[in-house]
């Protein structure tokens, strides 16, 4: 029996006659919805085995129509503990008196933002009784929203607010902008211990729709921003198709290796990359390609030579040139974003959408700021996890470990594990 039919057997078995599984998801063979799912309760360690299994070999996995009167940020946070050690976003804290996203210095001290100076208080006050996030202190939050309210000091830095977003209230008068979208990328890859997996609770997508039936208009594909000037035409043309609607957009890497040729996937497998953290590190090796321990599916991890221009530096193939290592890493890139490798992934209201960073590429879509209406709202929360997965909770993480890959030493607070 292929793991495909076993595991559709596998989910009604363990979590109930009404469970189901959808897909695949993308033409590749990537990706399952999972129906008739509740992950309020906690999980038995059958349940968790499953989905890890899933994980390992689909790569994406979306749990469908989680209640969000009674799933909360906490029950979302003690979900991903089972996928690894969750990890502070860079956003809600400081390292050595500096963004941590900016260039901070790698062993600065940690100081995690209060709550009134995050993201989320300016989201709650652009549709008050409308729609705010759903309540959480915790640092492993990421809020992903394309709207902002006035805040109580929208002028001070320490809030981590896209300006390009902040409305005043529902009556301003700014005019709709329409980003470029995002770049592709791997999140965290520039650390030692990179990001494994990570996840997304969709609070709300856009249900306006314009005259072609789409939210927003295809964009300018003429400039390269955001990525740099002299990237090749062809390239550029891959990295800039992204859904129209607010989905976020998947490049499966795993298929894509499976799809070369036994010659260059040996040479690949010995491939290791230098990644830095900041613009004159020394860095570190990382391999090219990652065996996934629970399925032995390889893919490629994050092979683009720039995956943040202007912010992160480049990447560089051990033993190569940085010249030549960007004409290897730009061929692989383009090999990963054709249309057969692609996926666009619709955000419904209460679903948990996983995906494994070692077996994929993503991208943010081209979003709607400025917004007056709620139609136009976007708003998930993300949570990304490192190390192993762990099938009973707590998990055993080491403290010394804690402290070298996971910002502040963090875990989840006990109370959190414990709900029902």
């Amino acid at each position: 029996m292929s793991f495909e039919s076993e595991f559709e057997d596998r989910i009604p078995e363990h979590f109930g006659k009404d469970a189901r599984v959808e897909g695949p998801l993308a033409e590749s063979g990537a990706g399952r919805r999972l129906h008739g799912i509740d992950l309020t309760p906690s999980l038995t360690a059958d349940q968790v085995t499953c989905l890890l299994d899933g994980l390992a070999n689909f790569g994406i996995i979306s749990i469908a129509s989680q209640d969000l009167d009674r799933f909360s940020l906490a029950h979302f946070e003690r979900f991903a503990n089972h996928w690894g050690a969750p990890v502070p976003h860079p956003t809600n804290f400081t390292r050595g008196g500096k963004r941590a996203q900016s260039d901070a210095p790698t062993g600065g001290t940690i100081e995690w933002l209060p709550f009134e100076k995050r993201r989320v208080a300016a989201v709650n006050a652009a549709f008050p009784g409308e729609l705010e996030c759903l309540p959480h202190e915790s640092p492993t939050v990421l809020v992903v929203a394309n709207f902002s309210g006035k805040v109580a000091d929208s002028s001070d830095d320490s809030y981590f607010i896209d300006k390009s977003s902040l409305q005043v209230g529902k009556d301003t008068a700014a005019p709709i902008k329409v980003s470029e979208g995002g770049s592709w990328h791997t999140d965290i890859e520039y650390e030692p211990l990179p990001i494994y997996v990570s996840m997304f609770l969709v609070h709300r997508s856009p249900v306006a729709r314009n005259e072609n039936g789409t939210w927003v208009d295809d964009h300018d594909h003429d400039t390269a921003h955001p990525y740099l000037e002299d990237s090749d035409e062809e390239l550029l043309r891959l990295r800039k198709r992204l859904p129209l609607n607010g989905e976020t957009a998947f490049a499966d890497t795993a298929a894509a290796f499976a799809a070369l040729p036994e010659s260059e996937q040996a040479s690949l497998e010995t491939m290791n990359v230098r990644r830095r953290l900041n613009e004159g590190d020394k860095g570190w090796l990382a391999p090219l390609v990652r065996v996934n321990p629970r399925s032995g599916i390889k893919s490629l991890h994050s092979p683009i030579w720039a995956s943040r221009p202007r912010v992160r530096p480049a990447i560089e193939v051990d033993g190569m040139s940085m010249e030549d290592s960007r004409t290897l890493l730009d061929r692989l890139e383009a090999h990963c974003l054709q249309p057969r490798f692609r996926y666009d992934h619709h955000h419904v209201a209460g679903d948990v959408t996983i995906w494994s960073n070692y077996m994929s590429l993503h991208n943010s879509p081209p979003i709607k700021s400025n917004i007056t209406s709620i139609d136009d709202a976007r708003l998930l929360y993300r949570l990304s996890c490192k190390g192993e997965p762990a099938v009973s909770l707590p998990r055993n993480d080491p403290q010394e470990w804690l402290d070298e890959h996971i910002a502040g030493g963090y875990t989840t607070p006990g109370e959190m594990l414990k709900l029902e």
